[in-house]
């Protein structure tokens, strides 16, 4: 009997605590033929009924945690990786304390696993050079996405470099090995990148509290095979000079600059050229009270925020928030190189219970000003089919809240209207109006919804 009910135990999943479950305690990587900071990946889901968050945890020279989110939602689930560090061959183990907001002792995961070999590419210590200082504990680690210039699609493996005042400071793969993380100090970097089968690239990137997300571009070499023959013209071209050029035909000279200029590189499918709309971070509120289920009104709008995900750049950025009597933070500043998340996210909504939506608009400003994008668009959408009810805040309250907000933060509030309450469709009206941002009425779902795009588009055009 015991030994069957031991079986039992060793069959089900590791359990963190009674509401955080992992898939497992230890990862053993075997023989590591050649070891290149390999990466463990744990997966935890919440079985309880509130938020659980990830708390922060020092920084070690041996090993990394990375992740895609910091906060789990009931029902939902967070990938971890743990990235190894050392210059080392032979055995090892490694154990990983994770503090997590439910509970007061660690949750400890363990590495493991015996390498045979070190890649030349494998760095012995966390992304910094000796020498720097190390992060505050509040300062957010560069983070670099290396993408194909034609396809936008993520290259992996390449060798990225960061240089600071003349120093070299290194750059590790981070989550999934989607990017790149490097340790530095905030203010303007040269970053580097090259690949082979590419040209290689630098560019300037002014690394900030606010700016930490940087993309660069690598172009595919073409065969030389497939090269068109260059005709090279016989005058010489113009250079910028600081003097005005005198000739007779001024507007009709060609002028070259003396330097290579950085210019990004747009998406061709998204439509939010690059150069031409400022990054966003967009906060959703949505009603999901029992109401929001009638004529599918949820289902459109869940719709139309997934078109909206869908075109979004790796420097926009999304949170979530739903309301019913309660206010819940589905998910705070997912960027968009989280598609599959945020996606996974929404389709979790679901409608029923009662409406007090007042609390969440609140929420909603103070996440806004906690991930604020300098020079960006920090938007609020709030999409209701009725009013705000509460027994504290009246509507005029609201106004208020919603005009201090731009005033104070430019942060901007729009709203999307369903049904026909001549009561609500006016009170979120004169809501956006007083948030700086346009009312979306919701009439005909397969057309207005493309609205939401172009009220985005319409207040991050720089």
């Amino acid at each position: 009997m015991f030994k069957s009910f031991l079986i039992l135990l060793l069959s089900l999943p590791f359990v963190a605590n009674a509401q955080l479950q992992a898939d497992k305690s230890v990862h053993d990587f075997g023989n590591i033929t050649y070891f290149n900071n390999d990466t463990a990946y744990f997966t935890f889901s919440n079985t309880g009924g509130k938020n659980i968050y990830l708390l922060p945890t020092q920084p070690k020279d041996n090993y990394a945690v990375l992740c895609s989110s910091k906060t789990i939602a009931p029902g939902s689930s967070l990938l971890i990786g743990i990235v190894y560090y050392t210059d080392k061959k032979g055995n090892f183990s490694q154990d990983i304390p994770l503090y997590f907001s439910n509970s007061n002792t660690p949750t400890v995961l363990k590495i493991k696993g015996n390498i045979k070999s070190i890649r030349e590419t494998a760095f012995s210590i966390c992304p910094s050079i000796e020498n720097s200082r190390p992060l505050k504990n509040d300062q957010i680690p560069l983070s670099i996405t290396v993408r194909d210039a034609n396809t936008q699609e993520i290259i992996k493996i390449a060798q990225v470099k960061v240089q600071k005042n003349y120093i070299d400071y290194n750059c590790v793969p981070g989550f999934e090995a989607w990017n790149y993380k490097c340790k530095v100090d905030y203010g303007i970097v040269s970053v580097f990148a090259s690949k082979k089968g590419y040209s290689s690239n630098a560019i300037d990137f002014n690394y900030s509290e606010k700016n930490h997300d940087c993309v660069i571009f690598l172009t595919p070499i073409i065969d030389s095979t497939e090269k068109k023959p260059v005709i090279i013209p016989e005058k010489k071209p113009i250079l910028i000079t600081e003097k005005k050029l005198e000739t007779k035909k001024e507007k009709d000279s060609i002028v070259i600059p003396e330097t290579p200029v950085y210019v990004p590189v747009a998406y061709a499918d998204s439509g939010f050229n690059s150069y031409k709309y400022k990054p966003n971070h967009l906060i959703f509120i949505v009603d999901i009270s029992g109401s929001m289920r009638d004529s599918g009104k949820l289902n459109y709008l869940k719709k139309s925020i997934k078109e909206l995900t869908s075109v979004i750049r790796p420097g926009d950025f999304i949170t979530l928030i739903t309301y019913t009597n309660k206010v819940r933070v589905v998910f705070e500043n997912l960027s968009g190189l989280d598609r599959k998340a945020i996606d996974r996210a929404i389709d979790t909504l679901k409608a029923g219970g009662g409406s007090n939506g007042s609390q969440s608009l609140v929420i909603a400003y103070e996440l806004a000003r906690k991930h604020f994008i300098q020079n960006g668009n920090n938007q609020v959408f709030i999409a209701t089919d009725g009013l705000l009810n509460s027994s504290k805040m009246s509507n005029e309250d609201l106004y208020k809240l919603a005009s201090k907000a731009y005033r104070q933060d430019k942060v901007i509030l729009s709203s999307i209207g369903f049904g026909q309450d001549l009561k609500a469709i006016e009170f979120l009206q004169k809501l956006a109006k007083h948030g700086h941002g346009n009312f979306i009425r919701i009439n005909n779902p397969d057309t207005d919804m493309k609205n939401l795009i172009e009220e985005v588009k319409k207040q991050c055009k720089i």
